[in-house]
């Protein structure tokens, strides 16, 4: 890894703890004390494993991710595991980290360890257990090589008991995911009724009637936060934006033509026009090659899919309704630093060639979706990627298949055709 920060500020210095007696008590505090939502993992290394590999796994397994053993993809290297381990950390806000058994570490994990701790500024805190002279100083050794004896702070059993005093707060039932027959059904046949240019007479029916309406409320606060007047339209670029956040959650494209016939009134009634491709079906994008992506998906795909950037491919899909041809185009300035929206390149035609590219479509992330995209862009920040690389390298081709099959969650936009651009970059705001 190379030694880039993520997190502002100083590294505390790090624990040594050194338990001679090898008091299983203060192994079970130490794990007691452990709680990822208070910032807090402890980590037991796997026995009789030499490389670093391992240890990083371990770590991925303490912050409750995978322990990158797939079933269909391949198990994740040394170099994308401690990456993948930083990224994590500073995404879930990890500030202290326990390792027992630290007198067998290698030299090669005491450099990793290093390396991480200089990444994420976290509190790193060994536990040396019945180790004897030799092994004491070879772990001395193996940390002054590393960098990491500069500021110690040495523990005895007592100190230890007190600091793992501190009570973790239980952790709360995670979302249990959905049976595939509770999945919505999301095809392109799905879409029965093809949304026109003027707004259409609202709906009345009860069940779909509070979509017209959050579609129609959401235009109109839209319209206010930009001042948009007949004489001055907002730019497509938030046109776009408004669009693919009115949608992105949108449980089904039917709801998501309620949405947008909302929106059209909201619109009218404000002397503008909202207009749509008389189509939906023959055009990808938000809302229409989506589905929710709720905290349940989020939870699934983030502990079943290995590394970062796989993670944030497979988010960007099923948040965009984006095809993979155009995703894999994304380049690190695509997204923006908090992860909150996202620009792709229109598809190419003959119009466009490498001296006259494409424009840009712009599509808005769910909040709880953030994360991840920020996650690909801190891997790729550790990696030293300049704006241009891939954001979403190795993650499409014939990799993609192993993924979603991991993932475990329906994608409706690999199945979509997508002859066109996406519908809400083909819509257009006029007077």
């Amino acid at each position: 890894m190379t030694p880039t920060v993520l997190r502002p500020g100083i590294a505390p210095p790090l624990t040594l703890i050194t338990d001679e007696a090898d008091d299983v008590t203060l192994a079970r505090a130490a794990r007691r004390w452990a709680n990822p939502r208070h910032g807090r993992i402890t980590v037991d290394p796997t026995p009789a494993t030499v490389t670093s590999a391992f240890l990083a796994r371990d770590i991925l397994a303490a912050l409750g991710r995978t322990a990158y053993a797939p079933t269909h993809g391949p198990v994740i290297t040394a170099a994308p595991a401690w990456r993948a381990a930083a990224c994590w950390i500073t995404i879930d806000d990890i500030h202290q980290l326990t390792v027992l058994r630290a007198h067998l570490i290698t030299p090669e994990r005491a450099e990793q360890l290093s390396v991480l701790r200089e990444l994420t500024g976290i509190h790193l805190i060994l536990m040396v257990s019945g180790a004897t002279v030799g092994e004491h100083a070879r772990l001395t050794t193996h940390l002054t090589e590393a960098g990491l004896t500069g500021e110690l702070e040495h523990l005895d059993e007592a100190a230890a008991l007190r600091l793992f005093a501190q009570p973790a707060a239980s952790r709360p039932n995670l979302p249990h995911p959905r049976s595939a027959r509770q999945q919505p059904s999301i095809t392109r046949s799905t879409v029965i009724a093809p949304a026109r240019s003027a707004p259409p007479a609202r709906r009345s029916l009860p069940d779909r009637s509070s979509q017209h309406c959050a579609g129609l409320l959401a235009a109109q606060n839209w319209l206010a936060r930009h001042h948009a007047t007949p004489t001055a339209l907002p730019d497509r670029r938030d046109v776009e934006l408004f669009l693919s956040r009115l949608t992105a959650l949108s449980p089904t494209p039917e709801h998501t033509l309620d949405r947008i016939r909302g929106a059209q009134e909201g619109f009218a009634r404000s002397g503008l026009t909202l207009a749509i491709p008389d189509d939906l079906t023959e055009a990808g994008g938000p809302g229409i090659c989506t589905v929710p992506f709720t905290t349940d998906v989020a939870h699934r795909i983030s502990r079943a899919v290995p590394g970062p950037t796989q993670v944030a491919a497979l988010t960007a899909l099923l948040c965009t309704g984006a095809a993979v041809d155009r995703l894999a185009h994304a380049t690190v300035d695509d997204v923006h630093p908090g992860g909150s929206h996202l620009a792709l390149p229109e598809p190419f035609t003959s119009e466009y060639d490498q001296d006259h590219p494409p424009p840009r479509v712009w599509y808005a992330i769910p909040p709880h979706a953030r994360p991840y995209l920020q996650a690909a862009r801190l891997v790729r920040q550790i990696e030293g990627a300049p704006g241009h690389f891939h954001l979403f390298s190795k993650s499409f081709g014939h990799r993609l298949d192993a993924l979603v099959k991991d993932a475990g969650h329906p994608i409706p936009a690999l199945d979509h055709p997508h002859p066109g651009p996406a519908w809400h970059h083909q819509t257009r705001l006029t007077e």
